[in-house]
Order: structure tokens, then C-alpha cells, then sequence
């Protein structure tokens, strides 16, 4: 596991400690896994690298991006 991809969940898991909501939580389980599926097809270790490291930073872009405005519950 490269140190970018460590620092990469660290920052995850750090933004969803920040949100103990069960369904971001759930989201997130959920993509990680889904993105593990599809990646696992791909043969070139160093290309599913950088696809694992491209979908971490869809994770975190997302979860930045939820965080500055998260939902609202009444």
C-alpha cells in the first residue's frame, strides 16, 4: 500500500469521524467496496493503483464537498 493511498484513507476516516451519520458511513463502505469489485479486474498492478487512487479521491472530494453542506434534518 503506497503512502499517498494510506494518507488518502486517513483523510477519509477523518472527515467521517467528523459525521457519525450511519448512512454516510454506509455510503462509504458501500463505494469503497464497489470500486474494490470493478478494480480488481484490472491486471496491470500499477494501473490499479492509480484507478484505487483515483476513486479514493472521488471518496474524499465527496465527503469535502458533503461537508461543507451537509443535509438538513428537521
Amino acid at each position: 500500500m503506497s503512502i499517498e493511498r494510506r494518507r488518502m484513507e486517513s483523510a477519509i476516516r477523518s472527515l467521517l469521524d467528523n459525521y457519525p451519520d450511519p448512512a454516510l458511513h454506509h455510503w462509504v463502505d458501500e463505494t469503497v467496496r464497489a470500486f474494490e469489485r470493478r478494480l480488481s479486474a484490472i491486471v496491470d498492478p500499477r494501473e490499479r493503483d492509480h484507478a484505487q487512487q483515483a476513486a479514493l479521491i472521488l471518496i474524499k472530494t465527496t465527503l469535502q464537498k458533503w461537508s461543507e453542506k451537509p443535509p438538513v434534518r428537521h
